[in-house]
């Protein structure tokens, strides 16, 4: 398995809090490509493991989060996460941002499983 890791600190060197959606929506595109996600939602799985860097970045929103985590919870499901994500470096704050994240969004992905069974 390919691992690839994400430093934030090196794509944002000037900020220690990544507070934007938008900002997170241009990391899902970047992660998007190295898993094999599709331009049209489908995925080619793509054997790699992306370790996501947060030393240096102090806090992150749910926006950025919901963008980097969430979307791929509500896609995929929690096992895709476990399967191609790690944290490293990560605050409490950060890693606890990241866990709501992951865990609304399997709430939403049961609810919309649920509704279209």
């Amino acid at each position: 398995m390919e691992e690839v890791v994400i430093k934030f600190k090196e794509l944002f060197p000037v900020i220690d809090s990544l507070t934007l959606r938008t900002t997170g929506f241009e990391v899902r595109k970047k992660l998007q490509d190295l898993l094999g996600v599709q331009s049209d939602g489908s995925l080619i799985e793509n054997d790699v493991f992306i370790i996501l860097d947060f030393e240096g970045i102090d806090l992150i929103t749910q926006g950025f989060g919901d963008e980097i985590v969430g979307v791929f919870t509500r896609e995929f499901g929690v096992d895709f996460i476990k399967r191609h994500f790690k944290l490293v470096n990560a605050c409490e704050f950060v890693r606890g941002t990241l866990n709501w994240c992951v865990s609304y969004s399997k709430k939403m992905r049961a609810e919309r499983q649920g509704a279209s069974v």
